[in-house]
């Protein structure tokens, strides 16, 4: 029997975060899932983590180019599940987060994510994922926290990630999903790294959240890649 849930980790160059998110998953209370990480691109010690996780049935694949969208479509070709979820490689599941998926990603839904907590401490942190949990929960912008749901056959309806985008990917596919479904913010949090924060700075990254809501606002979807940030 295939798993209920497909979990999908892109990976570029995650050896300080890559085996924290994937014990997240293993302290899962629901069980029936497969994880597949696929390293894009590395040059670390991500692929040599990878190899050592061999005892909890971790599949990886490894792709010699970075790109996190072309990464996230290739997991979800070789996903088993029709559940899939999309985690980022430094953002760590709750205990409860896979059975809170499974239970509330109901019909009616094609699209979903989570709230998210900061992985350290500080009210400019808080501040910052805050804001995002109250425009994903009342639908004001109908974002991604870091992790992502849908199911397989409407990912496929929709043709997954766009690969030439680096920049508000998720956004993309949530509003081909959408044209499938509703959206939700469910009931259950991820906790994600604040490194971006931490070197950018609130106003550099509200600034950048800003030019890319207008963008989306406008209907460009495109923009400048993001800044490597390890």
């Amino acid at each position: 029997m295939p798993p209920e849930i497909s979990v999908i980790i892109p990976a570029y160059n995650e050896e300080r975060y890559i085996e924290k998110t994937l014990q997240s998953v293993y302290a899962q209370a629901f069980q029936d899932y497969e994880v597949i990480v696929v390293a894009n691109g590395c040059t670390d010690e991500t692929e040599e983590i990878l190899k050592q996780q061999a005892d909890h049935n971790v599949r990886y694949l490894s792709l010699p180019k970075a790109n996190v969208s072309v990464a996230r479509n290739a997991g979800a070709i070789n996903a088993q599940a029709n559940l899939l979820l999309f985690l980022d490689a430094d953002t760590q599941l709750a205990p409860d987060s896979l059975h809170a998926i499974h239970s509330q990603f109901r019909n009616g839904l094609a699209v979903a994510t989570t709230k998210a907590s900061p992985d350290r401490p500080g009210w400019k942190f808080q501040l910052a994922l805050t804001l995002k949990n109250i425009y994903n929960t009342l639908k004001l912008y109908q974002g991604c926290s870091g992790a992502l749901i849908c199911h397989k056959d409407d990912f496929q309806k929709v043709g997954g990630y766009h690969p030439e985008l680096m920049v508000k990917e998720h956004r993309k596919l949530i509003l081909k999903l959408k044209e499938l479904g509703g959206y939700a913010c469910l009931n259950t949090s991820v906790t994600t790294s604040m490194r971006r924060y931490q070197q950018w700075g609130l106003m550099k990254l509200l600034w950048f959240w800003t030019k890319q809501w207008v963008n989306d606002k406008m209907g460009e979807l495109k923009g400048k890649e993001y800044e490597m940030v390890r």
